[in-house]
């Protein structure tokens, strides 16, 4: 059993209080480049002219979608997935977007390699509305057939009931199925083989993030994960075949919503904006409510406002923390900061509520730096190490060989030199290229329950501290960049993060990633600036699905 997610999110703004395209840093210099701080629209444009012309949405006026390569309404991407939301909008693995709403079955996404699972929709026209809403999702996997049927109390059926659910989590074959409680609902959680997950939440809403294990082996309604704006409903069958049928309007349902139902809304979500945690667009979630409440009253209405609370309450489908360079550290919840000490054992994560699993980074000293010397993951008593020199894996101090898997651990290569360990049902994913980038992923029951340099994972960056001095004597930062090496410094690093980048792979937090690419330029010359370009590429791939080219220098 392996699994877990990630996803792109594509962001719709509107013209009223427009949520960032990314967060912005507020001591940034004007004449660097970084990504709008809004998406507003006007008659299907975006205002701000450093998105230039977003092409115009279905939605009309207040909503504007990017262009390829460009990053208006385009959130920083954490973890990708592909989305079936309450009042019938789709939003692919690429992050399409579109409504459709024809009763009929339609696979949502299976894998190609074998055809060893698959996800089917059920959608049916419910008496007395327009249009068809989701009513069942059906899950098969090696021989078992897993039925969710969709806003009901009890609404996990396996194999027609011949096994019933018993335990949470409960497995079965290569599933497993874990009721996670977030106050007030519960969202339930189906993992399967490589990293693939399946969010069924509480009413009509559903989705499904794979790992960039699986790129290039999906198809089906969510496009195939390679992630480029030119495959979706080009030649995937299933895209295709409900292409004639998808926006397509109602009599006296406009998509953008009608005055009287949009006030409807505003009343009905209002409440629950104040105590959203995370950054949503509660406009957006307003003209998809209106829509449902015109297209199937009250009901439907009700479905889109629980999409939205769970939306805000629940954390993102995977937290990530990622350690990069000399040394530099992104933790779960997006805080940034430097940390150089020669600690042995160093806590970077770790379950401190239950105590069931650790990650520890070892560091050496070289000159006046430090760098990663060995990575330790401890789930229970079974504890894997991977080792820098030699590329060495341990697992309970014995070498193995890769791929390795046993009950609950499976170590695979991925992209050829990320090394990945996957432990479940736990659901803490570790990646390492054994050199200085180390990426940790940890699934939501985790939430807020965390502890280490990547911090308590609480949708809250301002408690993300770490007491380095506590831990260790710190090895003196190297002085920044000479006069005679800055020129070439900022050449070299402009030029890897500049806006063509935003086509594949969003950055966030330009400033900083300039500044994170001078210093290891400055500090090992020209092979610096090389290995952060090739850990960059990698960190782009194992957060977005995205391949980048490093730059001439490095190839």
């Amino acid at each position: 059993m392996k699994l877990i997610i990630l996803s792109i999110v594509l962001a719709y703004c509107v013209t009223v209080n427009c949520q960032d395209a990314c967060p912005v840093e507020a001591e940034a210099p004007s004449s660097t480049p970084t990504v709008p701080t809004s998406c507003e629209a006007k008659e299907g444009e975006c205002i701000d002219t450093r998105c230039a012309t977003c092409k115009r949405d279905i939605l009309s006026d207040g909503l504007c979608e990017n262009k390829p390569g460009k990053t208006c309404c385009r959130m920083c991407q954490y973890v990708i997935e592909c989305r079936v939301e309450a009042a019938g909008y789709f939003r692919t693995f690429y992050g399409k977007r579109f409504n459709f709403q024809e009763p009929g079955k339609y696979v949502l996404a299976r894998g190609t390699k074998g055809g060893d699972w698959s996800v089917t929709l059920t959608m049916e026209n419910l008496d007395g509305q327009k249009g068809a809403v989701l009513t069942k999702t059906t899950l098969e996997v090696a021989g078992d057939v897993i039925d969710i049927t969709q806003a009901t109390a009890d609404p996990i059926t396996v194999n027609g009931g011949a096994d019933p659910v018993i335990a949470n989590p409960f497995t079965i074959g290569e599933v497993t199925i874990a009721v996670v409680e977030i106050p007030g609902f519960n969202i339930t959680v189906i993992e399967f083989f490589k990293l693939i997950v399946i969010d069924i939440l509480g009413g009509r809403s559903v989705r499904i993030a794979p790992d960039t294990a699986n790129k290039g082996l999906i198809s089906g309604i969510c496009g195939n994960l390679e992630m480029n704006d030119s495959d979706d409903f080009t030649t995937d069958a299933d895209q295709l075949a409900i292409q004639p049928n998808i926006n397509k309007e109602f009599d006296g349902c406009p998509f953008y919503g009608n005055p009287s139902d949009i006030e409807y809304c505003k009343g009905l979500m209002e409440p629950y904006r104040a105590v959203c945690r995370n950054n949503i667009n509660f406009y957006y979630y307003t003209l998809s409510c209106a829509f449902a409440y015109c297209m199937g009253g009250e009901e439907r209405a009700k479905h889109v406002l629980f999409d939205y609370v769970e939306t805000c309450a629940a954390p993102e489908t995977r937290g990530t923390c990622v350690l990069s360079g000399h040394t530099f550290y992104d933790t779960f919840d997006k805080a940034r900061y430097q940390f150089q000490g020669p600690c042995k054992e160093i806590l970077m994560a770790a379950d401190c509520y239950w105590n069931t699993w650790d990650v520890k980074v070892s560091h050496r000293d070289v000159e006046s730096y430090t760098e990663v010397e060995k990575v330790t993951i401890r789930k229970q008593s079974t504890v894997v190490d991977l080792i820098v020199d030699g590329k060495q894996v341990k697992v309970g101090g014995v070498d193995v060989s890769i791929p390795y898997s046993s009950e609950n651990t499976s170590i695979y290569w991925q992209d050829g030199d990320i090394l990945t360990t996957a432990i479940l049902p736990e659901a803490l994913v570790v990646k390492f290229n054994f050199k200085q980038l180390l990426v940790v992923h940890i699934r939501d029951p985790f939430d807020g329950k965390t502890c280490g340099i990547c911090g308590n994972y609480n949708q809250d960056s301002t408690d993300d501290f770490f007491d380095a001095e506590g831990a260790c004597a710190l090895t003196p930062n190297p002085p920044g960049c000479t006069e005679e090496q800055k020129p070439e410094a900022e050449r070299l690093c402009n030029s890897l993060f500049d806006t063509s980048i935003d086509e594949k792979c969003n950055v966030c937090y330009k400033p900083d990633r300039i500044g994170r690419c001078m210093y290891e330029y400055c500090l090992r010359g020209q092979q610096g600036f090389c290995d952060h370009a090739w850990e960059f590429k990698k960190e782009c791939y194992i957060k977005h699905g995205d391949t980048l080219e490093v730059p001439p220098e490095c190839q």
